[in-house]
């Protein structure tokens, strides 16, 4: 069975080839779909004006992605906007899906050093270069690479993250129905949408989603062995 994976990918050039070839490269193993967001489409221009429209972005990434669980997401940092870079992308999914890992690409790495560090590197401290890598861990920023080598590393995490574990299929199969309000078998979580516990199935954010999970697996058997008798 084919393993099931959902990309989204920022930038504000059409990657519409680039994620078609990856598509065709892995298709004997993966069943990949790309959200594909471009910053410098039209419909997401401010009014009379050629510049981005921040509200109108996270609108576009929050419809886009609703229902959906992101396996990896990854940005340009060098987007043609006056009004937000890469890292500015990241904190913005991060914003609707806090715990979505990310690939950040450039063609241009000492300006994203010094957008990280608020500095020249060259003159920054050892805690100021600390600090900045810090960030990066914090903005949950796996790998920094090349323009022209996203493809490359895309596939290549893609054939090393294969395996599906439960808690991935729950977050997946949560996110379907994300509205949705949790109501039966585990008190604690009553009430809360189901993009709510896939976040914390997600992020690793609470120790009760193991309890929850097992809950659920319990209340599946018991109602298996009930149809089966």
């Amino acid at each position: 069975m084919k393993v099931r994976r959902c990309i989204l990918l920022i930038d504000d050039k059409d990657q519409e080839d680039v994620s078609n070839s990856i598509k065709m490269q892995l298709r004997n193993d993966f069943d990949l779909e790309f959200i594909l967001i471009r910053t410098a489409a039209k419909a997401l221009k401010q009014e009379a004006s050629e510049d981005l429209d921040l509200e109108k972005l996270k609108t576009v990434i929050k419809e886009k992605t609703s229902r959906k669980h992101i396996d990896i997401a990854l940005t340009d940092f060098d987007l043609e906007s006056s009004s937000i870079d890469g890292l500015g992308i990241v904190r913005m999914v991060h914003e609707i899906r806090p715990n979505v890992n990310f690939f950040i690409y450039s063609g241009n790495w000492d300006k994203v050093i010094r957008t990280a560090i608020g500095k020249d590197y060259q003159k920054a401290s050892i805690e100021e270069l600390v600090d900045g890598i810090n960030h990066l861990i914090h903005d949950n920023i796996i790998k920094c690479i090349g323009r022209t080598d996203y493809k490359a590393d895309l596939i290549e995490y893609l054939q090393k993250n294969k395996g599906d574990s439960i808690e991935h299929r729950l977050s997946t199969l949560l996110r379907a129905h994300g509205e949705l309000k949790f109501e039966s078998c585990f008190p604690e979580f009553k009430g809360m949408s189901f993009n709510k516990i896939a976040d914390m199935i997600d992020g690793h954010s609470d120790a009760r989603t193991d309890e929850w999970i097992e809950t659920i697996l319990t209340q599946t058997i018991a109602y298996l062995v009930t149809v089966n008798q």
